[in-house]
């Protein structure tokens, strides 16, 4: 009697699926990735992506914010050390602007794939509410770091002391250029996006 194949647990299936959706994502956007393909680089049927994400939308959805929540953690362990210095000297405040443009470089192509997403949004009422749902997971989780962090300790205005509104400017900004660097990077170069970023963070600061 053949022994019995052993079924993968539910968490290496959802990995297994995130990790093929991430590829196909990548590679062909939002609207050309396809659930059965997806399904099959995992190795599963596309029932198996049913059952473990519900739709399509949602699987972008939970890949997007997984995605790009690596790149939030690495925009505000780059922020803190001159949001928390006194002095604030002008080397610092260039060397942290050109770590956030290299971070916001890499994730770029995420980023044009988000606002396909975003387009869709506008014509299909489940996208929107996966869109709605990804936006206020992203901002909560910004806002979780910063708070955690203690980034808006030293910020004297009161004004521009709120961490939800300046999760909602970092990820604006982020997106808008990493968007302009994609289809116009002769014009949106690295040096314009790190000297609007290093003129944000001042802004930011005063």
């Amino acid at each position: 009697m053949p022994a019995a194949v052993e079924r993968p647990h539910r968490d290496e299936v959802r990995n297994r699926i995130l990790a093929a959706a991430v590829q196909n994502f990548e590679r062909d956007g939002y609207a050309g990735a396809s659930l059965r393909r997806i399904a099959s680089d995992a190795g599963f049927t596309k029932g198996a992506v049913y059952s473990n994400f519900g739709s399509k939308p949602d699987l972008f959805r939970q890949v997007c914010a997984a995605r790009l929540a690596s790149g939030e953690r690495d925009v505000v362990d780059a922020l803190f050390p001159v949001l928390s210095s006194y002095g604030r000297p002008d080397d610092v405040m260039r060397s942290i602007s050109e770590k956030l443009t290299e971070i916001l470089l890499e994730d770029a192509p995420w980023q044009v794939i988000l606002a396909e997403f975003r387009a869709l949004a506008r014509r299909d009422e489940e996208i929107a509410a996966a869109y709605s749902k990804l936006q206020a997971q992203r901002i909560a989780q910004l806002v979780e770091l910063t708070t955690q962090y203690g980034v808006l300790d030293h910020v004297e205005s009161t004004e521009t002391a709120n961490p939800r509104s300046l999760a909602v400017v970092v990820l604006s900004l982020v997106n808008v250029l990493a968007l302009e660097f994609s289809v116009a990077s002769s014009v949106i170069d690295r040096q314009v996006i790190t000297d609007v970023i290093e003129r944000a963070i001042r802004g930011f600061l005063q």
